[in-house]
């Protein structure tokens, strides 16, 4: 039974799409403001329009893409509502993400994450902000992947496909050099072992983060 059938690849390539344009935004190449079509997206990766359309379609149910005008797609502003609520969920679940990545420290995972960090340094010493927040997504996700919890990882993911490209909103106030300090504080307290540490280090992260955001779309609501 079944001999005829031919077995379905398991990426296909509306996934290899989807994923292209994950990496897009969680690498920092899309900031607030800025706008694609689907045309030019269909050219950079040598592929029709439909899996293109698709994808886009996914990362708009997640809220991480908009319709800015016309043909173009851009990255929405998040109100302030939707600011403080991706506030409580980060602080829960990152939280947890860094606790479990703490049981499970090794030397390779220390070796790449200290890695990451001299390079968020680098980036940050040089103003190369995509750089930064490219650096920055991959120092999370190191910690986060070593948390060993694929379901967790994936609603991470998640959240940080329609935060990640509101970093590019913390250069303007110079919050990379503090951002880094506290990335240091959270390897040295992952080196140690010390998850406690390092989730308190991760809550100064994101709250230090969250009130510049915060300011910088309350002085556009004012504005506006």
């Amino acid at each position: 039974m079944f001999e005829s059938l031919v077995p379905v690849k398991r990426e296909t390539l509306q996934s290899i799409v989807h994923t292209r344009l994950c990496n897009l935004i969680l690498e920092g190449e899309l900031a607030p403001g800025e706008s694609v079509t689907v045309a030019s997206i269909a050219k950079a990766l040598d592929v029709s329009p439909m899996p293109v359309r698709d994808a886009i379609s996914r990362l708009m149910a997640l809220g991480a893409l908009t319709v800015v005008s016309g043909r173009s797609i851009g990255v929405p502003l998040l109100d302030l509502d939707e600011l403080d609520d991706m506030l409580r969920v980060r602080l829960e679940v990152e939280a947890m993400a860094v606790r479990w990545a703490a049981e499970n420290v090794d030397e390779a995972f220390l070796a790449s994450l200290e890695k990451i960090l001299e390079a968020m340094e680098t980036a940050e010493a040089k103003d190369a902000v995509k750089d930064f927040i490219r650096s920055n997504y991959d120092f999370h996700f190191t910690i986060y992947r070593q948390a060993a919890s694929p379901l967790l990882l994936q609603l991470i993911s998640n959240i940080w496909l329609r935060i990640n490209p509101h970093f590019h909103l913390l250069h303007r106030h110079g919050h990379y050099r503090a951002s880094n300090r506290q990335h240091r504080k959270m390897f040295e307290a992952l080196k140690s072992r010390d998850g406690e540490q390092a989730v308190a280090a991760l809550r100064e992260d994101i709250e230090s983060a969250y009130k510049v955001i915060f300011a910088t779309l309350s002085e556009g609501d004012a504005a506006g």
